[in-house]
């Protein structure tokens, strides 16, 4: 809950029309103060006050990656809340609005193109589209997620962290499930694809950052779900990954592991790593195309 003085800082920040031209921008995803600055046409020291005032009533939240800071809607309850309620006014047919959602999409093209070059310059095959709607059925199953969540408004998976995200798979297949996903990948050009997927797919609440899944700097038992897709088999250290995920897991929080047939990691492998982390209650099933496998454990215990 809010008190008066907090009230009065949300809806002072968002009594603004280029205020809510930003947020209304922000909705569709992470956007760096040069992106906002093109996306409305303002000027950028007007638009570094406007987000400066926004971070401050906590509308929104920001996170550097090297040299960019890159913004994005508050997904805290009770701010969506506020924000939404001020959005739902706001006409898509107003002309800056509309200005603003061209170059929004001219963006978001641009990002695609480089996020395309990326991936040919690295030789990296982007996953069959069967593939990942395999992996997507498997693990609607395994976590009891599914249609009747998005449409209740619920969010059974809670604050996740994807490690290795890569190309950002796991965000298009648990976002509108999640509270909130925070993905890491210490490759620059990965984080760059996986966040033109994103922005692509209007995952705003997805956060794309440097890290290492060795060594994760959040907080202990600050999330609900992890998820590594495809990681393990190519990790240097893969029980020590394991054994960081349990660390970062609320007690009762889900483990999630994707690995494809050809992977080093077989069953055995995996019960190891999760039984080591204190990890219980594991599921392990192929995929119907047989070209993947999920598994779904639980941590136990207080992992701080």
């Amino acid at each position: 809950m809010e008190n008066a003085e907090q009230l009065a800082t949300v809806f002072r920040a968002l009594g603004d029309p280029s205020r809510l031209r930003l947020l209304h921008a922000l909705e569709q995803g992470e956007l760096t103060v040069g992106e906002i600055t093109e996306v409305t046409g303002l000027s950028q020291p007007r638009v570094s006050r406007h987000l400066k005032l926004l971070v401050d009533a906590r509308v929104l939240r920001r996170a550097r990656d090297r040299n960019e800071v890159y913004y994005r809607a508050n997904t805290d309850v009770d701010r969506r809340r506020l924000v939404q309620d001020a959005l739902d006014g706001l006409s898509l047919e107003d002309p800056d609005v509309a200005r603003d959602q061209s170059r929004l999409s001219a963006i978001l093209d641009r990002r695609s193109a480089r996020a395309e070059m990326l991936l040919a310059e690295l030789g990296i095959k982007p996953v069959d589209a069967s593939t990942i709607d395999a992996v997507g059925s498997t693990l609607a199953d395994l976590l009891e997620i599914g249609a009747d969540d998005a449409a209740e408004d619920t969010a059974p998976l809670g604050r996740c962290l994807d490690l290795g995200t890569g190309m950002g798979t796991m965000l298009g297949l648990l976002a509108e499930h999640a509270d909130h996903i925070v993905a890491i990948d210490r490759s620059r050009e990965m984080r760059l694809v996986a966040r033109a997927r994103a922005l692509a797919s209007g995952l705003a609440n997805c956060t794309i950052q440097d890290g290492d899944m060795y060594a994760l700097s959040f907080t202990p038992a600050s999330f609900d779900t992890v998820s590594i897709d495809r990681v393990l088999g190519v990790a240097d250290r893969p029980s020590a990954v394991v054994a960081e995920s349990a660390r970062m897991l609320k007690p009762g929080g889900r483990i999630v592991v994707v690995e494809t047939q050809l992977s080093r990691v077989d069953q055995r492998l995996l019960l190891d790593w999760l039984t080591s982390a204190q990890f219980k209650a594991t599921t392990i099933e192929r995929c119907d195309d047989g070209l993947a496998c999920v598994a779904v454990a639980h941590a136990g215990g207080s992992l701080q």
